[in-house]
């Protein structure tokens, strides 16, 4: 079965004056960044850790296992954490990170703070990663529902983030996901989910022929209920497999 990654992203500095947001796609992995805002050099952080997680990717033969993909992160960690101590300016910038990578068959993902991705089996999410923030931590004990991540106010806080600790103590990633013609995956920063629940991303799933569309129409909802707003940045990677 001969099946291709119909890929669409997006980027906008929302109501900020930058964009400490990046991403970047190449053949078989799609990752992004949030650099966090508040901190010096948010929008190198988030470039330098997209970046890397390509070219590590890449130069360690591709790997899906979680041992492989665990020790790129760790790379990409060590990596900011060295640019941290060239220039006094840098010294506090931190980034989010969220990566798919497949061959072909199977899709593994794995994050680092509250940039997502989320998984779409007839046009239904079937996976989607945890957040490492306080909120996140507090919706798993039962104290809030899932769904009102979005409205808490420690969901900006952070517990693992790139560039704060030298052990992210991650020792285990999510199961595997078989990939078939119809599934479609987003990867997106908090900015972006923020605005856009879960089951509107389905229904604009549904409702779209290619992941253009898709990524179309979420950006107009984020559009209509930011006017005015002094938002975040936002950034997403919409994929769709096709046959």
């Amino acid at each position: 079965m001969n099946m291709y990654f119909q890929t669409s992203a997006y980027t906008n500095k929302g109501g900020r004056s930058n964009n400490e947001d990046a991403y970047k796609c190449a053949e078989r992995i799609w990752t992004l960044a949030d650099g966090l805002g508040g901190h010096d050099c948010g929008e190198v952080a988030s470039a330098a850790a997209v970046k890397d997680t390509v070219s590590l990717w890449k130069n360690g033969n591709e790997p899906l296992d979680d041992d492989g993909l665990i020790g790129i992160i760790d790379k990409v960690n060590d990596n900011i954490l060295n640019l941290q101590k060239e220039n006094d300016t840098s010294s506090a910038m931190r980034t989010t990170l969220v990566f798919a990578v497949t061959d072909g068959r199977e899709l593994k993902f794995a994050n680092v703070g509250d940039s997502r991705i989320y998984y779409f089996k007839n046009n239904s999410i079937v996976a989607q990663s945890e957040d490492h923030s306080v909120s996140a931590a507090v919706a798993k004990l039962g104290e809030i529902r899932y769904e009102d991540i979005r409205f808490n106010e420690d969901r900006n806080k952070l517990l693992k983030v790139i560039g704060n600790s030298e052990n992210l103590k991650i020792k285990e990633l999510y199961p595997a996901l078989p990939v078939q013609p119809g599934d479609a995956f987003l990867l997106c920063s908090d900015g972006f989910w923020e605005y856009v629940f879960e089951q509107e991303m389905e229904i604009d799933l549904t409702k779209s022929a290619n992941s253009r569309d898709w990524l179309s129409f979420m950006i107009k909802r984020i559009l209509l209920r930011t006017e005015n707003k002094n938002n975040d940045n936002f950034t997403a990677i919409a994929v769709m497999v096709k046959e």
